[in-house]
């Protein structure tokens, strides 16, 4: 019982933005042998977003074991291959999805969009397109999903569409870290200067993690490149 009250706290803490003190309750309550599912999840993605992937997949592999709930089961199946992906382990990644899709009538435009980038890593770019196509038929505004095909446009050296896509994205939110960098890098490689600078400004403005498709230190070398503080 205690466990599954520190995981409760810790839940609160980390709705009300206090990561600290949520960090300190999920971790008292995993002394505790807690089973509390949302507190094993909650805790699970702060560990995947600061990149401790292995640690967050047995807290999600435990919260999969003693849930009871459908609509966790697909949150924590789609976490459990985002911890897959960032051990580099993509194929599997790829394979608990496409369970996941075969399983369910129903799968969330996130973990659909997730599967079309994972296929784009492994280079099936048909696949890629196709499933997040899908996605964008169901929600055309996931700006995620648009995200998604800028990328496997960017990859496939195809920048006007790749442009296109990216735009979009960021036209639907603002704060697309992703697209932002990658429109930064397209003007750099069309060696509009001044425009790649704007957008690698605006990127540092966003919250970067490790659930994102570049990294911290993508950004440092840009903004380091143009001296841009």
């Amino acid at each position: 019982m205690r466990g599954y009250i520190l995981g409760f706290l810790g839940n609160f803490y980390l709705k009300t933005f206090k990561l600290e003190k949520a960090i300190k309750c999920f971790e008292k309550a995993l002394k505790y042998n807690t089973k509390n599912v949302l507190a094993l999840y909650n805790y699970g993605l702060v560990l995947l977003q600061n990149g401790e992937s292995e640690k967050a997949l047995t807290l999600f592999e435990k919260a999969k074991f003693i849930n009871k709930q459908l609509l966790f089961e697909k949150m924590i199946i789609l976490a459990i291959s985002s911890c897959y992906w960032k051990m580099g382990k993509i194929a599997e990644a790829i394979d608990i999805l496409e369970d996941l899709k075969n399983k369910y009538e129903y799968v969330s435009p996130e973990a659909m969009t997730t599967l079309g980038y994972l296929y784009m890593l492994d280079k099936q770019y048909e696949n890629a397109l196709n499933t997040t196509k899908k996605v964008l038929e169901v929600e055309p505004n996931y700006a995620s999903a648009w995200d998604n095909l800028g990328q496997i446009y960017f990859f496939q050296n195809d920048l006007k569409k790749a442009k296109e896509y990216f735009l979009k994205s960021i036209e639907l939110n603002p704060y697309s870290v992703d697209s932002l960098f990658y429109l930064g890098s397209i003007e750099e490689i069309e060696n509009n200067i001044e425009n790649a600078k704007e957008y690698f400004k605006r990127t540092k403005n966003c919250k970067i993690t490790s659930l994102n498709t570049i990294s911290q230190n993508d950004l440092n070398e840009k903004l380091e490149k143009y001296s841009i503080f």
